[in-house]
């Protein structure tokens, strides 16, 4: 399953939870004490979800565009195409740089 990593997602389960919670409470199927522990779980899930969203925001990283890193190669290493520096007289990739 693939997950949704939109900030959006989280303002739809606030609605969702609004919803949910207005309907709980228009029912009439809990007493008082009841109604005031769904308020306080939905006040949490809010909560949770608000500071998920600040800190999304907070934390996401500026889009800009960069250059890609160039690849820099240690001056010890030679490149593939160059001669061996064992002294064999054979192409690097041929002689010490062969991959196994």
């Amino acid at each position: 399953m693939k997950k949704i990593k939109s900030p959006w997602y989280g303002v739809l389960w606030i609605v969702i939870w609004t919803a949910a919670l207005g309907w709980f409470l228009r029912s009439g199927w809990f007493d008082t004490r009841e109604s005031i522990a769904l308020v306080l779980v939905w006040i949490v899930l809010v909560g949770v979800t608000i500071y998920t969203l600040i800190q999304y925001f907070r934390l996401a990283p500026k889009t800009t565009k960069r250059a890609a890193p160039k690849t820099v190669r240690s001056p010890d290493t030679p490149g593939r195409n160059e001669p061996c520096p064992c002294g064999s007289g054979k192409k690097y990739k041929r002689c010490c740089g062969a991959l196994p």
